[in-house]
C-alpha cells in the first residue's frame, strides 16, 4: 500500500478511497480539462470513500506473485489460500462471486469449481486495480451487489520512456518459500500511432512450509502467461486495443483444492487454463460524445484426473458507454449484455454432458452535478434482465457386482435421460443517490446510497449435472448505505467511513441430500463495518495507519431441523446473525477478524528506498456451524469453530544503481508466523468426522529477490 511521492501531494493508493485525488478534486477536473484532452475524467461519489487503488509500484516492491500479494495490505478486502488456483477473494467478507470482476472490461464470472477459485490474474501485468466495496453507481456493471473489482493491464505506452520507440524488461526473480519467475517483455512503437507489448512470464514453485517449518502437500504448481496487447491511435480523438492473453496452471493438488490434504491422502494432477481476448474502441469528439466500446470473450477450463472432469466456461459480450458534458451536469448512458455458457462433461467415460447459458442485458445512466463548487450531486439507475437455460444428458449408473458401471443397451450404446428447463426472466430497476461537498478546501463529505439486482448465475461447473429447478427463485436485491469524511492536505490524511450492505433474498445453491443441489433464496446476508484511516507524508517518507471492522451475517434464514417435540418429527426454526463460514456457505462469505495496518515507505535517495509492513488480525472466536447439516440429518447439535489471530510483518528494498537495472529484495511474513488466513476454510478438525474440513496455512516466511534489467 506504499504511497506515491509527488511533490507533497499525498496520493494514497491500496486503503484510499477510488483515486483520490480526483474524487476529492472533481471541481477542478471538471473545470481545467486540457484543450488537447477530449475525454472526460471518470469520477465516483457513490461509496467512494471505500473505494481503494493498488498501482504497479505496490506490486513491484513486494514481487506479487498471485492474488494474496495483490490485495496483501487492502483493508476491505482478504484472500484465502496459499494455493494460487484455489485462492478466492473476499470484499468485505463477501465471496467474489458476489462481485463484478474485470480484466480490461471482461467479465471472469461463474465458478469451474467451488473448491478453486474463479479469479486467475498475472500481477506482472498489471497497470492499475481498483477495489469498489458495496454496490455502488449504476456504470459499475451487471450483478455487482458486492461490489467490482476492475484488472487493467499495462500497455506499451505504459513502458515506453520518453522518446524511446523500443524496448524491453527482463527479469528472473527467485523465492526462498519455495519457486522461482522469469519473464521477459518487449515493446514498442510499430509506427508513431501504434503500439504493441508482448510479454511471457513462466513460474515454478514447489510445496510451500508453513511458519512452523512443516511442507505444505499438494501446493507446487506451475503457471504460465502468454500476453500481447496492441494500442493504435487510430485519429487524433480515437483509441483502439486489442489484447490476447492464456494464463495456464498445472500441478498435483488435493481432492478438494483449497483443503490441507492429510499426509497419507493422495493428489490428483489438475490443469487450469483462462484465455481473454478484448477489443476497447474509445472515442473522444467533444463534450457530448466521449464513447467507450469493449467487446470481449473469455473461456476458462479446469480439468482434473480425478473423475476425469472436465469443465469449461465461456464469456462473450459488450459494453457501450458515451458521456457528455451538460453545463453542470456529466452524463453517462450506456448498454451492455454478457452471456456465460457453462459446459461440463467426463473426458473418459461416459458420464454425461450439462450445459447452461444464461444472458444479462443492462442499460444505466449516472449523472454527476456540479450544483455548487462546493457540492458535488450523483444520481443514478440501471435496468438489469437476466434469462437461463439449462439441459443435460446424463448416464444411467447401476450397480453390477457390487460395482458402479454406465447403463449400456443392447447395442453397447449408454443409456440415457434428458432434462432441460429454463427460469423466468428475472428483472429489476436499481437506483442510486449520492454526495460529495467541501466544507474546505482539504475537508470532504459524502454520502451514498445505493441499489443493485442479480438473477439467477449459470451454476457451478462441477455440480451443473446435479441441478433440481426451483422455478419460485427470486433476484437478489441490495441496499448499500454508505458515508466518509475526508481530510487530506497534501500532507496529512485522515479518513472516516462507515458502511451496511445487506442482499436481500440472497441466493445460495444448497445441497439438499438426495434432491441434489438447489438454488434457493435463504435470507438476507448483511455486511455493516468502519474503516479509520490516518497518514502523513514528508519530503522523502510516508506513512499511513488503518483500521478495518467488518460483520458478515445471515439474518432471516430458517431451517427445518429433527423435533421430537413436533407430530411431524420436524420444525422450522429461524434464525439471525449467523456468522459466515466459507466451508458451510462457500459462494456466499467469510467472516473476517478486526485488521490494523501500518506501511511505512521512505526513500533514502534516488537509487534506494525501502518499506515496512505490519498487519495484525484478531481472532474470532465460538463461530456457531452446522445449521445446515443438522437439516440434512448429518449431525444433531450445533458446533463451534475458532479462528485465531495472526501478525504479519513484510518488508522490502529496491536498489537502482543505473536507470536501467533494478534489484528488489522483498521478506513477506518476516517473522515466519504460523497461521491460516481468516479467508480459507477454517479449521474443523476437532469436530469428530470432520478431521479433514481444514483450510490450507499460509506460507512461512518467504525472501524473494528478483533483478530486472531494460534495453
Amino acid at each position: 500500500m506504499p504511497s506515491v511521492l509527488i511533490n507533497k501531494t499525498f496520493v494514497k493508493t491500496s486503503i484510499a478511497s477510488a483515486v483520490v485525488a480526483l474524487c476529492f478534486n472533481a471541481n477542478a477536473a471538471a473545470q481545467e480539462k486540457s484543450k488537447q484532452e477530449k475525454k472526460i475524467e471518470k469520477i465516483t461519489v457513490v461509496g467512494a470513500t471505500t473505494n481503494s487503488e493498488i498501482t504497479p509500484l505496490e506490486l513491484e516492491n513486494y514481487q506479487a506473485n498471485d492474488l494474496e500479494d495483490i490485495f496483501r495490505h487492502t483493508p476491505s478486502v482478504t484472500v484465502g489460500g496459499s494455493l494460487g488456483i484455489a485462492q478466492k477473494i473476499f470484499v468485505r467478507g463477501m465471496e467474489d462471486s458476489m462481485v463484478n470482476v474485470t480484466v480490461d472490461g471482461a467479465p471472469q464470472t461463474s465458478t469451474l469449481f467451488h473448491h478453486i477459485g474463479r479469479v486467475a490474474i498475472e500481477p506482472e501485468l498489471l497497470q492499475s486495480v481498483e477495489v469498489q466495496a458495496g454496490a455502488g453507481e449504476a456504470t459499475s456493471g451487471t450483478g455487482a451487489v458486492g461490489g467490482a473489482i476492475r484488472f487493467k493491464t499495462k500497455s506499451a505506452d505504459n513502458l515506453l520512456r520518453g522518446n524511446e520507440q523500443f524496448g524491453g524488461i527482463a527479469k528472473a526473480s527467485y523465492f526462498s518459500n519455495d519457486g522461482h519467475k522469469e519473464s521477459l517483455s518487449l515493446y514498442g512503437k510499430l509506427t508513431d500511432k501504434v503500439g504493441v507489448l508482448a510479454s511471457y512470464v513462466n513460474v515454478s514453485r514447489d510445496n510451500m512450509d508453513d511458519g512452523d517449518g512443516k511442507e505444505i502437500p499438494g501446493t507446487a504448481a506451475d503457471q504460465t502467461l502468454a500476453f500481447i496487447k496492441v494500442n493504435a491511435e487510430l485519429t487524433e480523438n480515437q483509441n483502439l486495443t486489442l489484447s490476447y492473453e492464456n494464463r495456464q496452471e498445472e500441478g498435483e493438488f488435493g481432492k478438494q483444492t483449497n483443503w490441507a490434504p492429510l499426509a497419507s491422502d493422495p493428489l490428483f494432477m489438475s490443469w487450469g487454463e483462462r484465455e481473454t481476448i478484448v477489443l476497447n474502441h474509445a472515442w473522444y469528439l467533444n463534450s457530448l460524445v466521449n464513447l467507450e466500446t469493449t467487446i470481449y470473450r473469455t473461456e476458462s477450463s479446469f480439468k482434473r484426473e480425478l473423475y476425469t472432469w472436465d469443465a469449461a466456461i465461456e464469456t462473450t459480450g459488450f459494453d457501450i458507454r458515451n458521456s457528455s458534458d451538460l453545463g453542470q451536469h456529466t452524463l453517462t448512458y450506456g448498454v451492455e449484455q454478457k452471456v456465460d455458457k457453462v459446459h461440463s462433461q467426463s473426458y473418459a467415460d461416459f458420464g454425461g454432458i450439462f450445459d447452461e447459458e444464461g444472458t444479462v442485458t443492462g442499460v444505466y445512466i449516472q449523472d454527476h452535478w456540479q450544483l455548487t463548487d462546493a457540492l458535488l450531486l450523483s444520481f443514478g439507475a440501471r435496468y438489469d434482465a437476466y434469462e437461463l437455460d439449462h439441459s443435460g444428458i446424463e448416464a444411467n449408473w447401476i450397480q453390477v457386482d457390487g460395482v458402479w458401471v454406465v447403463e449400456t443397451d443392447a447395442s453397447g450404446a449408454a443409456v440415457t435421460t434428458s432434462d432441460q428447463f429454463s427460469t423466468e426472466k428475472q428483472d429489476g430497476v436499481s437506483g442510486n443517490i449520492g454526495f460529495e461537498y467541501s466544507l474546505t478546501e482539504s475537508l470532504k463529505l459524502s454520502a451514498g446510497y445505493a441499489q443493485a439486482l442479480r438473477g439467477r448465475q449459470v451454476a457451478d461447473a462441477f455440480t451443473v449435472g446435479e441441478l433440481t429447478p426451483n422455478q419460485d427463485l427470486s433476484p437478489e436485491e441490495v441496499d448499500n448505505t454508505e458515508l466518509g469524511l475526508v481530510y487530506n492536505n497534501g500532507t496529512w490524511l485522515f479518513e472516516a467511513s462507515v458502511y451496511l450492505s445487506v442482499i436481500n433474498d440472497v441466493v445460495f445453491d444448497k445441497f439438499k441430500g438426495r434432491e441434489g443441489v438447489f438454488y434457493e433464496n435463504i435470507g438476507d446476508l448483511e455486511t455493516k463495518g468502519l474503516e479509520l484511516v490516518s497518514g502523513y507524508q514528508g519530503d522523502n517518507f510516508d506513512v499511513i495507519v488503518s483500521y478495518s471492522h467488518n460483520d458478515v451475517e445471515l439474518n432471516n434464514t430458517s431451517f427445518v431441523w429433527p423435533d421430537a417435540n413436533d407430530p411431524s418429527g420436524y420444525s422450522t426454526v429461524n434464525f439471525d446473525g449467523i456468522e459466515m463460514a466459507a466451508y458451510e456457505y462457500g459462494g456466499l462469505g467469510n467472516a473476517i477478524g478486526d485488521s490494523i495496518n501500518v506501511n511505512f515507505n521512505y526513500h533514502v535517495n534516488e537509487q534506494i528506498k525501502f518499506g515496512l509492513n505490519y498487519n495484525h488480525v484478531a481472532s474470532l472466536n465460538d463461530i456457531e456451524v452446522f445449521h445446515r447439516s443438522i437439516e440434512l440429518g448429518w449431525l444433531s447439535e450445533l458446533e463451534t469453530i475458532n479462528k485465531p489471530g495472526y501478525d504479519l510483518f513484510d518488508a522490502y528494498v529496491t536498489y537502482e544503481p543505473l536507470t536501467n537495472l533494478r534489484f528488489d529484495l522483498s521478506v513477506q511474513n518476516l517473522l515466519d508466523e504460523s497461521y491460516r488466513s481468516h479467508g480459507s476454510v477454517a479449521d474443523y478438525g476437532h469436530i469428530p468426522g470432520y478431521e479433514s474440513v481444514v483450510g490450507i496455512k499460509e506460507p512461512g516466511r518467504d525472501i524473494r529477490l528478483s533483478v530486472s534489467y531494460k534495453f
